[in-house]
């Protein structure tokens, strides 16, 4: 039986790991094989998704300031949602790389 993932650890069963768990055991070495090839490596491989994130994380303090802010701006949950979406975008780009063909994250990563 195979087990969603929600974030939590979980058993998945007598069967194959979830996509969730497949994802983030190949993510958890893809990001620690960047990190250790080195600085430069670091930031090509993460670069954009920490932006985005910095991104998104800025955007929902702003519409959570929006109530005492002598001038809100009324584009801020519109600038929330388009920033959390191109964090899902990067991590299923990420996603895609890394498991595209099922292979480990180890094959993907020296390889791409």
């Amino acid at each position: 039986m195979v087990s969603c993932f929600d974030g939590n650890e979980h058993d998945d069963g007598q069967g194959d790991d979830c996509p969730g768990c497949r994802f983030r055991d190949a993510l958890e070495s893809f990001l620690l094989e960047s990190h250790n090839a080195g600085r430069e490596e670091w930031h090509w491989a993460i670069g954009d998704l920490r932006r985005h994130m910095h991104c998104a994380l800025l955007a929902l303090d702003a519409v959570e300031a929006r109530p005492y802010d002598d001038e809100p701006d009324l584009d801020s949950a519109s600038d929330a949602a388009a920033a959390l979406t191109l964090v899902g975008a990067e991590l299923q780009h990420l996603a895609r790389e890394l498991l595209d063909d099922g292979g480990s994250a180890d094959d993907q990563h020296s390889t791409g």
